[in-house]
């Protein structure tokens, strides 16, 4: 029972959660009553005009789905975007190294037929 208490803990540390604003709150501290010493999440526009009152108590989460919410297509496009300049990166690499590759086995091979052809 413990362990699964402390992986959903070190879930919740390693994923962020994101308010109604699409902005990654914090990790506060609750210091009265009953609930002291219960971390929860809020905006971080918290008191302001622009606060979306998002509240979320830090061992009660929703899920993955609900936390994920803030991605947008744009990004999903950013991300997409990235993974494909990497990937082009990546195989002119292997192109670069290939060309090496064959160039060496050139060599050799004129290296080879050389020899043979001294005896």
């Amino acid at each position: 029972m413990s362990s699964s208490r402390s992986m959903t803990s070190m879930r919740n540390l390693n994923i962020p959660i994101y308010c109604h604003c699409n902005m990654q709150c914090s990790i506060y501290t609750y210091y009265k009553a009953n609930n002291r010493g219960r971390k929860f999440y809020r905006c971080p526009r918290n008191k302001s005009e622009d606060d979306c009152r998002f509240f979320r108590w830090f061992d009660e989460r929703n899920g993955l789905s609900e936390d994920m919410k803030h991605i947008t297509s744009a990004n999903a496009a950013e991300v997409l975007s990235n993974h494909t300049v990497s990937l082009t990166t990546e195989f002119l690499q292997i192109k670069m190294l290939l060309v090496i590759l064959i160039l060496l086995l050139v060599v050799v091979l004129n290296l080879i037929s050389k020899c043979c052809n001294c005896k």
